[in-house]
């Protein structure tokens, strides 16, 4: 049968070449087309007969095989399999099921890229509430080349302005693809299948499932926890389509290229822009030609990164004759014998790429360090450090501060408010150095006048159980009692509310000793707490005219007033001017270091622009309208000059700094401080600093200047058991390994670099 075939081919090229050859040597003059009309009846008859002898042959053999009965069992599988594929694909797609249930599932395991400072990628992190930690990056725009290469080779019928449920519609559309489903598949599986009978004995088939097909395979694998039959995915298949196939399918094919798995690393899977990351090192607008090639081969075949040498070398191998078969095969490759020749000399990823800008925070890729940077979210875990679990609970609280669900937006890119090498090397430092201390909870922190985050170093911390600040309430205290007109000689009686209410409930100076009056500045140079609750209604001064004793109250709306424009958080149900006398105020360090910072700012740059303390500097997200989403990102940026309230200005006016000045630098320059080791500490300048230990929550807060700019810091550590004296010693000794790595960056890189590669 085959020789058959050949012949009729053969023969019916070669009339036609042959009736070419004299059309284009006759044609010249009047007389050749005379010709031409009596030799082309004599070629086409010579041809004819020689194929009718061929037809014959053909006819007997299908004889033979209809007297055998070998041809009903096809064409009665073929007739079922059209009439069984007709009545499952027809109907609606299920838009309920796929806006409550499908769409927030690939929302929230859409992956975030990271950026630093300069904007290069650091990895990724996962939406906050994702059901993954490795999810996939969000493809903005599919490559023209490459979507049309896997589209040529998969599904070549594909095509986004079907909009027909039924057959019958269909049929005035597009009756060869409806409903994601190619119609005539049927057909074709069968005519494969009768071809294997025939010429190669054999009844197995390769089936060829369409894109939206695979989409489904891919989707429901990922999230279904028990296995779907195949009429189930036929059925999910005219709802994928018809909820992906607007704007030309441009979320159809994001979700072709993220859902479906590239290559594979420790049982997890990668989709398109975390492949070519990783494996090229190039955004998907950057890739070549050929690379773009290499990719749709490993769409049919993953690669698994994981796998033994000898394996990935298998793998590898039949990647690369796939991409050639590509080439070969496709009519969009015209440079095929170019793109050829890139292919094959395509080596083995044995590494994954690092990207170049960023070799200079690695160093160099080592047998140490290769499984730390193989994928996006492992390479932004081995940069970022503890960093990335501060990045992740920022996430969630701006997800729930802008109201951002899977309904609403999708985030897809943050940039950092901190350089991200500097900070890599000091996490490393600090690990190393601080595992003697051995701290259960610790951050350290630094921020400098524009808001950016210069040094940030977490240990086992979250926010969603804020500590007690403890006595260093006194500094957002401060600012009530100077804003009050106190002094920095005012003296406090401090004592417990019930112990100078007479029972009348009358109060009075003679209620207090006189050994229980305290001056603000000592009061603030020591650990003592703050004055309470009579320090918030009456002080007492000596001026010329004498010891004059003030009742003046602090009221609730001043109170608020802080607690608004600082992000202040109380116990619930307390009274706030009874916690911020006993210090009970609840805040994470990073909470407290965004108040500090805004503090330091008013008091040593009241005249300056103000950029809030932020972690995330901006982020790019698309708005999801309908179940579908925006063409264009939108961008939301933390990084630009803030107002401050005229109401919060009135407590830094040019007298009030002074004394609040003062009253914040008294431990360190007072005689009777507690923190006089930090005066002129390793070259640098304190302004103020205040400590607090108080259970297992202590605390070292304060800031600096350097260069002509100030510093604010943070140091918490959460260490039970530990007592006052080892805390203030672990505490100084953070305090130096921070400033050492402020003051001499390069050092700190250089001992990295040491440490890690053995001198190189």
């Amino acid at each position: 049968m085959n020789d058959v075939v050949w012949n009729i081919k053969l023969k019916m090229n070669s009339m036609l070449q042959e009736l070419k050859w004299h059309f284009n040597l006759k044609r010249r003059s009047m007389q050749g087309y005379l010709e031409l009309t009596t030799l082309f009846p004599k070629v086409l008859g010579i041809y004819m007969l020689a194929l009718l002898v061929d037809f014959g042959k053909t006819l007997v053999f299908l004889k033979n095989i209809i007297r055998q009965k070998v041809i009903l069992l096809p064409l009665f599988i073929m007739l079922t399999l059209l009439s069984y594929y007709l009545f499952l694909i027809a109907g609606e797609p299920e838009d309920i099921k796929f806006d409550k249930k499908f769409l927030p599932q690939y929302y929230y395991d859409t992956s975030i890229e990271i950026r630093d400072q300069e904007r290069r990628l650091a990895g990724s992190i996962s939406q906050p509430n994702s059901s993954t930690a490795n999810p996939s990056l969000f493809v903005d725009k599919v490559p023209t080349f490459f979507w049309n290469l896997l589209k040529e080779r998969i599904d070549p019928h594909l095509n986004f302005d079907n909009n027909a449920t039924t057959f019958f519609e269909a049929l005035g559309e597009n009756p060869r693809y409806f409903n994601g489903i190619d119609i005539l598949e049927p057909l074709v599986q069968s005519k494969n299948l009768v071809k294997n009978m025939l010429m190669e004995q054999s009844f197995s088939i390769d089936p060829n499932p369409t894109l939206t097909q695979r989409l489904v395979s891919s989707f429901m694998n990922r999230y279904s926890s028990t296995p779907i039959s195949n009429i189930e995915k036929l059925k999910l298949a005219k709802t994928f389509y018809h909820k992906l196939k607007a704007n030309n399918g441009l979320n159809f094919k994001r979700w072709v290229s993220s859902e479906h798995s590239f290559f594979h690393f420790e049982n997890q899977s990668y989709g398109l822009r975390d492949t070519a990351e990783i494996f090229f090192g190039k955004s998907l607008k950057n890739l070549t030609l050929a690379q773009q090639v290499i990719l749709v081969a490993m769409y049919q075949k993953s690669y698994h990164l994981d796998s033994s040498m000898q394996i990935q070398d298998r793998e590898w191998k039949e990647i690369k004759r796939v991409a050639i078969e590509i080439i070969d095969t496709s009519e969009l490759t015209l440079e095929s014998y170019f793109l050829t020749s890139q292919v094959t000399k395509m080596t083995k990823p044995n590494l994954p790429y690092f990207p170049d800008e960023l070799m200079e925070v690695i160093g160099k890729i080592t047998s140490k360090n290769r499984e730390a940077i193989s994928t996006l979210p492992l390479r932004s875990q081995e940069l970022l450090k503890s960093t990335k679990d501060v990045i992740t609970q920022e996430l969630d609280k701006l997800y729930k501060l802008f109201n951002i669900t899977p309904r609403t937006k999708l985030i897809t890119k943050i940039e950092l408010n901190f350089p991200i090498a500097n900070n890599f090397y000091f996490n490393n430092y600090l690990t190393e150095k601080s595992d003697a201390l051995d701290i259960d909870k610790l951050w350290v922190s630094v921020v400098n006048e524009e808001g950016e985050f210069i040094r940030l170093y977490q240990k086992n911390l979250g926010y969603q159980n804020p500590p007690q600040i403890g006595n260093i309430a006194k500094v957002f205290t401060s600012l009530l009692f100077v804003d009050r007109g106190d002094k920095y000689y005012s003296t406090y009686c401090n004592k417990a509310k019930e112990d100078i209410i007479d029972p009348t409930g009358h109060r009075g100076s003679l209620k207090c000793n006189s050994h229980s009056w305290i001056e603000a500045r000592r009061l603030f140079a020591t650990e003592s707490m703050l004055p309470l609750y009579d320090g918030f209604v009456r002080y007492r001064q000596q001026d010329r005219r004498g010891l004059h004793i003030y009742y003046e109250p602090i009221y609730s709306k001043k109170i608020e007033l802080l607690y608004r424009n600082l992000w202040l958080q109380t116990l619930q149900d307390n009274e706030p001017r009874d916690d911020f006398g006993l210090g009970k105020l609840q805040m994470t360090p990073l909470d407290f270091q965004v108040s500090l910072h805004k503090i330091t700012q008013m008091l040593y740059r009241p005249n300056s622009m103000f950029y809030d303390a932020k972690l995330i500097k901006n982020l790019s997200f698309y708005t999801i309208e309908k179940s579908h989403v925006a063409q264009k990102p939108a961008h939301l940026s933390f990084h630009s000059p803030a107002p401050i309230s005229p109401s919060f200005e009135s407590f830094f006016t040019s007298d009030k700094r002074s004394t609040l000045k003062t009253l914040l630098k008294a431990p360190i320059y007072q005689s009777y401080g507690t923190l006089r080791w930090m005066r002129n500490y390793r070259n640098i300048k304190f302004e103020f600093a205040q400590e607090s230990n108080r259970g297992d929550n202590h605390w070292l807060t304060g800031a600096f200047k350097k260069s002509g700019k100030h510093y604010s810091f943070v140091i918490y550590l959460g260490q039970k058991n530990l007592s006052k004296e080892s805390a203030k010693r672990a505490i100084e000794k953070i305090m130096e390994l921070t400033i050492i790595s402020v003051n001499n960056p390069k050092d700190i890189r250089h001992h990295y670099m040491e440490r890690v590669f053995g001198g190189v």
